[in-house]
C-alpha cells in the first residue's frame, strides 16, 4: 500500500486550540473593559447644583484636545452634539440613549475614562430610561434623523439589575443649563460637516421630563433668536463686530 501522505499546515485539533484561546483572551479583553467602565461610572459625579457652565466647557475642551481628532471618537462627539441641539429652545428635559460599547470600544481606557468623565459634568445620568439592549430605544428619535418623538409618560422600569452591555445608558443636561451656555458649548465642538464621515452614536429621546418637572426656561440666543444656528451665530458676531469697529473708526476720523 501507498504510503499516506504527509500532513500540510497545522491539524484540525490545533486550530481549534488556537481559536479556543483567541476567543477566551477576547472574551476577558471585554470582560475587563465593562468591568473598568462599570467602575468608572460609580465614581462619576453628577453636576453640581446649580451647574457649573465653565467647568463644563472647560472639560469639553480638555476632551477635544485628548480625542477630538481620533476618528473613534466622531460617532460620540455627534451624538453629544445632537443631545445639546436637541435640548436648546425646548422647555422639557431631553435624554440620549447610547449604547455603553461607544464607550468601551472608540478609543482605549483613556477615552472611556474621559468621555464618563465629559458625561458626568455636562449632564445628569437617566437610570429610568436606561431599557434593555434587546429592544430598541423606546420612542425616540435617532440623532441622525432629527424627528421629533415623545417618549412615552407610564411609569419608568428601573433596570438596574441589568449589567452594563444589557441596557441602554441614557444622559440628559441639567435642567439649569441655559441655552446661551448651550449655544457655547455647540460653537466648541466640531459641526456635523467636519465629522460627516461618521454618523451620530444613540438616540436622542425628544421628551424626557420627569412627572412634576417645571417647564425648563428658554433663553434668545446669539444674534437670531432661537433659529440662530452656532456657524450662522459666528458669521453674525463677526460682522457686528466689524460693524462696530467701523463706527468707531468713522468716529476718530470725524473729530480729528
Amino acid at each position: 500500500e501507498p504510503d499516506a501522505a504527509p500532513e500540510v499546515g497545522p491539524s484540525a485539533k490545533a486550530v481549534a486550540s488556537a481559536n479556543a484561546k483567541r476567543a477566551a483572551f477576547h472574551a476577558d479583553l471585554a470582560s475587563g473593559q465593562w468591568a473598568a467602565l462599570e467602575k468608572a461610572l460609580d465614581a462619576a459625579r453628577s453636576p453640581p447644583s446649580p451647574c457649573d457652565a465653565r467647568e463644563i466647557r472647560a472639560e469639553v475642551k480638555r476632551f477635544l484636545r485628548l480625542h477630538g481628532d481620533a476618528p473613534g471618537s466622531a460617532p460620540f462627539l455627534l451624538g453629544f452634539r445632537a443631545l445639546l441641539e436637541a435640548q436648546g429652545g425646548r422647555t422639557v428635559s431631553v435624554a440620549w440613549q447610547i449604547d455603553p460599547a461607544t464607550l468601551t470600544q472608540s478609543g482605549g481606557d483613556a477615552f472611556m475614562r474621559d468621555a464618563v468623565s465629559l458625561l458626568s459634568v455636562s449632564c445628569v445620568r437617566r437610570t429610568d430610561l436606561e431599557t434593555p439592549l434587546t429592544t430598541p430605544p423606546g420612542d425616540v428619535s435617532s440623532a441622525k434623523s432629527g424627528r421629533e418623538v415623545t417618549a412615552p409618560k407610564e411609569s419608568p422600569v428601573i433596570h438596574e439589575d441589568l449589567p452594563l452591555n444589557a441596557k441602554w445608558l441614557a444622559f440628559s443636561p441639567p435642567r439649569d443649563l441655559g441655552d446661551v451656555d448651550l449655544y457655547k458649548l455647540l460653537v466648541k465642538l466640531p459641526d456635523r460637516k467636519t465629522l460627516s464621515f461618521a454618523n451620530p452614536a444613540g438616540s436622542i429621546v425628544a421628551d424626557a421630563s420627569l412627572p412634576g418637572d417645571p417647564p425648563r426656561d428658554v433663553e434668545s440666543i446669539a444674534f437670531g433668536g432661537n433659529e440662530c444656528t452656532p456657524s450662522l451665530g459666528k458669521r453674525r458676531h463677526v460682522c457686528c463686530m466689524l460693524f462696530i469697529v467701523a463706527v468707531v473708526a468713522a468716529l476718530a476720523i470725524a473729530t480729528r
